[in-house]
């Protein structure tokens, strides 16, 4: 399994991204450290120069496996499941972007926050908005196919999303949409939360599990919390996952120190067998 950290070009403050407005730096200590990829999350697809960043990649030899799409929810408001027409068709155009710029780069295309909540308490209008994102989910779905790129749907906890909260949640709108493309992101954080057993929800997924965000109960690096980081890892060797691990925590105490801290307890965990890139 291949490792991760996570970067976004926009100037935020404290939030579960370990670099924030400094993505040639993230690429430069991804490397030194030995990982092997930049998971991005952007609130535009513009919001990061396409040439600039393919130098970056070859010049450092890391993949971005991932665009995170939650920066356009939580600072623009924009979800497939708003009340509003112009919201929801303003959300499939703004990930459209992302998966266009997906394609140039080999990347999957994170749904999670965008997906956004149903939050009204009578029956009907929470399926209305129930349908109306997964006719988004199925619009990006059905652009992102031709173009090779796979769509992840990412289950949140309670507290952050009020309808797809497991990974079975999840894989029941696989089934409902039905597209090739469209995989389970397994994030042990949420996991943590709403999974009765992590282990016994990540063997059930199975081969749907197509990225996996690694942080522990307290969103901090793996081996900061109570996560069973060896039951996690052996549940996906066990489904034959063979994606990525990606840090989706806060940079506590420091970005560089909570990568080394994830490393260091994914080699504890597994007897150091996790992949490192060569210099």
């Amino acid at each position: 399994m291949r490792i991760a950290v996570t970067a976004t070009p926009s100037q935020l403050g404290f939030a579960a991204i370990l670099w924030r407005g400094d993505v040639a730096g993230a690429f430069r200590a991804a490397s030194e450290l030995g990982c092997q990829g930049v998971e991005l999350h952007l609130r535009h697809a513009d919001d990061i120069d396409l040439d600039c960043l393919k130098r970056l990649m070859a010049d450092s030899r890391l993949e971005v496996p991932t665009l995170g799409t939650g920066l356009a929810a939580g600072l623009d408001g924009l979800t497939l499941s708003d009340l509003e027409e112009s919201i929801r068709r303003a959300a499939v155009e703004r990930v459209a972007g992302h998966v266009r710029l997906a394609a140039e780069l080999g990347s999957a295309v994170i749904i999670g926050f965008l997906a956004g909540r149903l939050g009204a308490s009578d029956d009907q209008q929470r399926r209305t908005r129930r349908a109306w994102a997964l006719e988004g989910l199925a619009v990006l779905c059905r652009a992102a196919q031709p173009l090779g790129v796979t769509v992840l749907l990412e289950p949140l906890n309670r507290y952050e999303s009020d309808y797809i909260n497991t990974l079975s949640d999840a894989a029941g709108i696989l089934r409902e949409i039905g597209a090739p493309n469209l995989k389970l992101l397994a994030d042990t954080f949420h996991m943590n939360i709403e999974e009765a057993d992590l282990a016994a929800s990540l063997r059930a997924a199975g081969s749907r599990v197509g990225h996996v965000h690694l942080a522990d109960t307290n969103r901090q690096a793996p081996g900061h919390g109570h996560l069973d980081i060896a039951g996690v890892l052996g549940a996906l060797d066990e489904i034959g996952y063979k994606g990525y691990l990606s840090f989706e925590v806060y940079p506590l105490p420091n970005a560089r120190r909570a990568v080394e801290d994830g490393i260091a307890a994914i080699h504890a965990a597994t007897g150091g067998h996790a992949e490192r890139s060569q210099p």
